[in-house]
């Protein structure tokens, strides 16, 4: 009975000392007073246990009470080490939440790159050490069309992989944070324009070949803005990163890159939103309006139509060339609300102008947003209900670059105008690559062959050699041709010769403010029929 009650001693001795590495593992993770008792305690039980056993060695006392002292003890030191692994588990796994919630808190769940927070963390950091270093924000280009035409699942592996290559090839001295959507940040030592570009040369590089993901052959454009942070200036996190988004922007307008942020770059941007804030003022305060410059027919000069022209005259009386606004309105998204005015405007008026000459139409230009969701559908059924218009009295004028920017949705919205009984003209026709397949993908029925060919078509042969095609085509096609920018009556005469069938430009008229537009129409009706008297 001794030997057991030693050996049962001597059993919880060990797990008390086994015990001992998961209690200082506890006091590691936890840093609480109350563990560091705990583990003071086991230490104090193993010299307790130690006693007891000698003394039990040394009075050989095998009394039935020593043994149940015995077994106590074991089943104690059993409960100690289970006490304390058990514990050891639960903040270990408590442990790795927190590891796991800081981690996601400071890194993209997709990507896992660091995120929005500690990417302006880092930047704040960079900033008070006071030394130079640049902010570099990209934009993935193509990435909407690899999502429309793959899917988003598809979308998010882009992403991993385009992240994954950015990670592998920036140096050590730099960071690649991830903004949001198809949005990074490259934080770097380089602060020279010759290392950025050698940076941004880097990208390209690796990027040259694109990525394959699920054996599928992607690739992928960026346009990158920089922003270099000097002690001299002392740009806030905010600003460092507002003047590399503007960088970026003039990257993708500009079709490079790389835009390296100047002050050039930040006085045109103050202008831009100058001007966008006054275009939103001059909009409800009436200062927009529209003009109408007359088409008339090539071969008996009777008029055909009107185009009507945005016009923009601010609180002094001068004239805002609408080549500077409009663009700053598509931009900014703001061109449906223009659209919408210029519509409803010549819906108003066009009553006025069919009293005096009924065969007359207007053509009225839209946007590449026009054509985006049902919204320009819905203002059109609106306004044919409220001014009761001929829908074959409009013709919409669209850019073939407008159109190329998504061929099967123009497609669609123009079967839809047509239907509701309006007609389509495409504007600026021939200054791109895809004008003559526009006509065999699009029900269109009228083309306007641009300035930029009619203007010196008499003195080059170029020139006169794509006039003379495109009217041939387009009666072959069975469309009609407008001539826009005929400044001169050999330019006319030539057009005509040439079976043109509309003339449109300064020889005819310019264009005209509504009750000026109203009085050429009555003139030009009063001459016609003098003449054919």
């Amino acid at each position: 009975m001794e030997s057991l009650s030693l050996s049962l001693i001597v059993i919880g001795l060990l797990l008390l000392l086994l015990a001992l590495r998961p209690a200082l593992q506890i006091c590691r993770i936890a840093q609480n007073r109350g563990w560091q008792v705990l583990m003071a305690l086991i230490v104090f039980f193993i010299c307790g246990y130690l006693a007891f056993a000698y003394q039990v060695y040394r009075t050989a006392n095998s009394s039935p009470l020593v043994l149940g002292l015995s077994v106590i003890l074991m089943l104690g030191a059993v409960f100690v080490i289970v006490v304390v692994t058990l514990s050891r588990s639960s903040l270990q796994l408590l442990k790795d939440v927190a590891q796991s919630e800081r981690h996601q808190a400071r890194h993209d769940s997709l990507t896992q790159l660091e995120n929005r927070q500690q990417c302006i963390h880092h930047i704040e950091q960079r900033i008070s050490q006071d030394r130079a270093f640049s902010v570099l924000l990209m934009d993935i280009n193509n990435f909407k069309q690899i999502n429309d035409a793959l899917g988003h699942f598809f979308g998010d592996k882009v992403l991993i992989a385009f992240a994954e290559r950015m990670r592998s090839i920036i140096a050590s001295d730099s960071r690649v944070f991830r903004m949001g959507g198809d949005e990074f940040v490259i934080v770097t030592d380089t602060a020279s324009e010759t290392a950025l570009f050698a940076l941004n040369n880097g990208l390209l590089k690796a990027f040259n070949g694109g990525l394959v993901i699920e054996d599928v052959h992607v690739d992928v454009y960026y346009s990158a803005g920089a922003r270099v942070f000097c002690s001299e200036q002392k740009p806030s996190v905010t600003e460092l990163l507002k003047h590399a988004d503007i960088a970026m922007y003039a990257a993708k307008h500009s079709r490079q890159s790389l835009v390296i942020f100047d002050q050039a770059l930040h006085d045109g941007v103050e202008a831009e939103f100058e001007l966008f804030s006054a275009l939103k003022k001059a909009l409800n305060a009436n200062q927009l309006s529209v003009f109408y410059q007359p088409l008339v027919c090539g071969h008996n000069n009777e008029v055909h139509g009107m185009e009507a022209l945005l016009r923009w005259r601010d609180a002094s009386g001068t004239f805002i060339s609408p080549m500077t606004f409009i663009p700053i309105a598509e931009k900014n998204n703001y061109i449906k609300q223009i659209s919408a005015f210029v519509i409803e405007q010549v819906f108003a008026q066009l009553d006025d102008f069919l009293a005096i000459e009924p065969g007359v139409t207007v053509h009225i230009n839209l946007s590449s947003q026009d054509f985006q969701g049902r919204y320009l559908i819905n203002q059109l059924v609106e306004l044919q209900t409220k001014y009761d218009v001929q829908p074959s009295r409009i013709v919409f004028e669209l850019t073939e670059s407008m159109v190329m920017l998504d061929v099967e949705q123009a497609k669609y919205m123009i079967g839809v105008l047509i239907d509701m009984g309006f007609a389509v003209s495409i504007d600026d026709f021939g200054t791109g690559f895809s004008s003559f397949s526009m006509l065999r993908e699009l029900p269109i029925s009228q083309i306007k062959i641009d300035r930029s060919f009619i203007s010196a078509c008499l003195d080059s042969d170029k020139d006169q050699a794509i006039v003379e095609t495109t009217i041939y085509l387009a009666n072959r096609l069975g469309c009609s041709v407008v001539a826009e920018g005929v400044e001169d009556s050999k330019t006319a005469a030539y057009l005509n010769a040439k079976g043109c069938h509309y003339l449109q430009g300064y020889y005819i008229s310019e264009a005209l403010e509504r009750d000026s537009a109203k009085h050429w129409l009555h003139s030009h009706r009063m001459v016609k029929k003098v003449l054919k008297r």
